[in-house]
């Protein structure tokens, strides 16, 4: 442990935080380690460690590349090489970004604020590159599948010591060139590294090692493979660092806490899904009792029918019980939660709106350029794509020194920014939802939902469907507020008339439609699928409703959401909202799958030694 004593010496420009200082030597040593996250919040020194990391790789000759957030597609996977295609006269291409980085480090910084295809044609290099990113767990998150493919994951603290502050304070109120500074630590540093390099061959393992690697990945439920070579892969480089000549089981837990930092998320999931049961379980333990006593107190009301039969001189065979309707109930509203992200198609509708939901093809002068197009409504103009596409003819065209340039070279910018959506969401207030206060957490998820759809700039609209009818209860509205308010006192009780809510959810998306013709209309359905009121009193409840479905599915401008509010431990279960999310051809989320893996709350939980 006299290593962790001593790192203020290694990166010292960086104050304490010892876990992001190995994970960069142990990728250094071994770049098939699988690189690093660096967690943190804003101002904690995320962009600093990819600064110092770049400092070392430039004093000792090591490859690397830098992939910034306004990336170009064809910066990224290469395009035409425009210096020689003009001076060849045919069309030369150049690699990009990925393919010139193969075997070298790639940093990246705010990784998960890159577009999804960006990242999805980053990570299919992986195996490739080494990647280094920082990630701000309160930003956008990344997908676990993502997450897994990176080999460690290290958390930058605030630091609370108020000497390591001062430190912070001496150290950098006078520093004007951080390349300058603790070069001579820098060499030192590489020499330990090179002769860890050339070491690592040699480390050796036993299979009791291999043993407990195994166990502590089965004890941190880390799916797949990857984690336990990766932390193979740390153990063998830590031993080599420090001059072992095989790894020891203490060489495992102390390089451990990098590889299972970001494969904790579903861990923390899984644990909250363990509590649920258990309440549930005490809540019917309850109802019950207090049936038994209620039975107890009221002894004549269980005999009702048979006391009945004998009063109509024993004909109980003809006596008709008439339920009674469920009274009304308004539910609190349950605990709010950050969502997940949303991912849709795009289309090819040029639009006037902004926001920040999706993104779309815009007409406005501002906005990210996606591509150069021959045509457009837009005339914009793309000079450099307009030099590239006159660049193969100039020879032919007899150019001296001014670049010639024909009508058919000009090339002008498609954009694209985001832009917000209608949010419709169709709820089920039937009296099912009343069950084991499943209200409650419905309402949490809808209200967490209002405040992503707040966040994006969309409108929002509220159906509530229940008993014998559908109603719009919130016109389309950018208000949070009045859509609380309205959230906050719906009852639930009654029937399930879930083919009523599609229909008004079906007539005022084509109402809105014709009124806002660009905008994009996403259908929230939030319900367990159970109907059993139809609008045709001849007509199967669910027939119906797949029919409404299928002209929902039609309808080009309206994604749609399915959220199951059904208990999927109850035996008795159905599943016909995942069937219904097939007719609309609907993502499909239960309910408890809506909440976004909480990185943030997994970073907090680790602490640096």
């Amino acid at each position: 442990m006299r290593l962790f004593q001593d790192f203020d010496r290694l990166f010292p420009e960086l104050v304490s935080n010892p876990y992001p200082k190995l994970s960069l030597i142990l990728n250094i040593i071994d770049p098939r380690c699988g690189g690093v996250l660096f967690f943190g919040e804003k101002g904690v020194g995320k962009s600093l460690i990819l600064k110092l990391f770049k400092k070392y790789l430039r004093l000792f000759k090591f490859s690397f590349y830098e992939i910034p957030l306004n990336i170009s597609e064809e910066n990224l996977i290469g395009g035409i090489d425009l210096e020689k295609t003009i001076e060849k006269g045919i069309r030369c291409f150049e690699d990009g970004i990925l393919n010139k980085a193969r075997g070298s480090y790639l940093l990246i910084e705010e990784i998960n604020l890159l577009p999804p295809e960006y990242l999805s044609l980053i990570f299919q290099y992986s195996e490739d590159i080494t990647i280094f990113g920082t990630l701000n767990p309160s930003e956008a998150h990344l997908s676990l599948h993502l997450l897994d493919k990176i080999g460690m994951g290290a958390v930058l603290d605030r630091i609370e010591d108020k000497e390591e502050q001062l430190k912070i304070i001496r150290f950098w109120e006078n520093v004007f060139d951080l390349n300058a500074l603790f070069v001579k630590d820098y060499h030192e540093l590489n020499r330990y590294i090179s002769l860890a390099r050339a070491w690592i061959e040699n480390i050796r393992w036993n299979d009791s090692v291999l043993d407990y690697m195994v166990e502590l990945c089965f004890k941190n439920s880390a799916s797949g493979h990857r984690a336990e070579l990766f932390l193979f892969r740390a153990s063998r480089a830590y031993a080599a660092f420090i001059g072992e000549r095989e790894i020891k089981e203490e060489h495992v837990d102390i390089v451990s806490p990098l590889i299972f930092l970001h494969r904790s998320i579903k861990v923390e999931h899984a644990k909250e899904e363990q509590k649920e049961p258990e309440e549930e379980r005490k809540d019917l333990k309850g109802a019950k009792e207090k049936a038994k006593e209620q039975h107890k107190e009221h002894p004549q009301n269980s005999s009702f029918d048979e006391t009945r039969g004998k009063d109509q001189g024993g004909k109980q065979d003809n006596i008709v019980q008439i339920p009674t309707a469920p009274k009304e109930k308004v539910f609190e509203i349950g605990e709010t939660f950050k969502t997940k992200r949303f991912i849709f198609k795009k289309d090819r509708i040029l639009r006037h709106s902004s926001g920040r939901r999706i993104k779309s093809k815009t007409v406005q002068k501002s906005g990210r350029m996606i591509r150069s197009r021959q045509f457009t409504i837009d005339r914009d103009i793309d000079i450099f794509g307009t030099i590239k596409a006159s660049s193969p003819y100039q020879r032919v065209r007899g150019r001296k020194e001014k670049l010639i340039i024909h009508k058919e070279d000009f090339r002008f910018k498609e954009k694209e920014r985001k832009s917000s959506n209608l949010v419709l969401f169709v709820l089920d207030g039937s009296g099912s939802m009343a069950a084991q206060r499943r209200m409650v957490a419905t309402k949490g998820a809808i209200f967490s939902l209002l405040l992503d759809c707040y966040q994006k700039r969309d409108k929002v609209s509220m159906i509530l469907f229940r008993r014998s009818k559908a109603e719009v209860i919130l016109s389309p509205t950018n208000s949070l507020n009045l859509a609380h308010k309205k959230l906050k006192d719906l009852p639930a009780g009654g029937n399930t008339p879930l083919s009523l809510g599609l229909f008004e959810a079906l007539s005022l998306s084509k109402r809105h439609h014709l009124k806002a013709p660009q905008d994009r209309i996403l259908l929230i359905l939030v319900t367990d699928g159970k109907a059993n009121f139809a609008i045709n009193s001849s007509e199967d409840p669910l027939k119906e409703t797949q029919r409404l479905c299928r002209e929902i599915q039609s309808l080009p401008y309206v994604d749609s959401i399915v959220v199951d509010t059904e208990i999927k431990r109850d035996i008795m279960r159905m599943d016909l909202s995942e069937k219904i999310s097939d007719w609309l051809s609907a993502k499909y989320y239960p309910i408890e799958e809506l909440k976004a893996q909480d990185l943030n709350a997994i970073v907090k939980g680790y602490t640096s030694i």
